[in-house]
């Protein structure tokens, strides 16, 4: 090693250099990349946590609103279920109150039957309530189109023989 030419100690010496600066450059290298990455890394992952917690705030907003709604409903279905008790209530009191006035009524009619003297066993028996029934059952055959005797309530009788109907009567019309 004695009879080596000084400059191949100083091209060894150049290249060892050019291989420490390789290594020495690869080396920072190394570590500049991967600390690259590992900010790159944190910074996606501050990304997706401002995401996560911007979806986690609409959620929550969300949430509120369908309790809102849901607290609402509750209210409006409270609400219609006191509506449907004091309607049935009141459907309850009217039906006490007709049947009330109902048997006031029965009472009168019963009294009336009682004290009037054409009504005998319940029926009513006069020339009143016949001449009634009559009129109606001819306004009855009227309408049907045929008559039931030659002469109605007044007495008039059209050209073939079927009664004819007051003027003022509803529903009423010439054929």
């Amino acid at each position: 090693m004695d009879n080596v030419d000084p400059w191949v100690w100083i091209l060894i010496a150049v290249v060892a250099l050019l291989l420490l600066a390789a290594l020495a450059y690869a080396l920072t290298k190394g570590k500049k990349d991967k600390e690259r990455r590992r900010l790159e890394q944190e910074r996606k992952h501050r990304e997706e946590a401002t995401r996560l917690r911007d979806e986690g705030r609409q959620a929550t907003v969300s949430a509120r609103q369908t309790e809102a709604t849901a607290a609402a409903a509750g209210a409006d279905a409270e609400q219609a279920r006191l509506e449907a008790e004091r309607l049935e209530r009141r459907a309850e009191e009217l039906k006490n109150e007709a049947s009330e006035v109902k048997q006031h009524a029965d009472h009168r009619l019963a009294k009336a039957d009682e004290i009037d003297p054409d009504v005998r066993d319940g029926h009513r028996d006069d020339v009143a309530s016949r001449t009634q029934e009559a009129t109606s059952q001819d306004r009855t055959a009227y309408k049907h189109g045929g008559p039931v005797s030659d002469r109605d309530v007044h007495g008039d009788v059209g050209d073939e023989g079927r009664p004819v109907p007051p003027e003022d009567e509803p529903g009423s019309r010439r054929i």
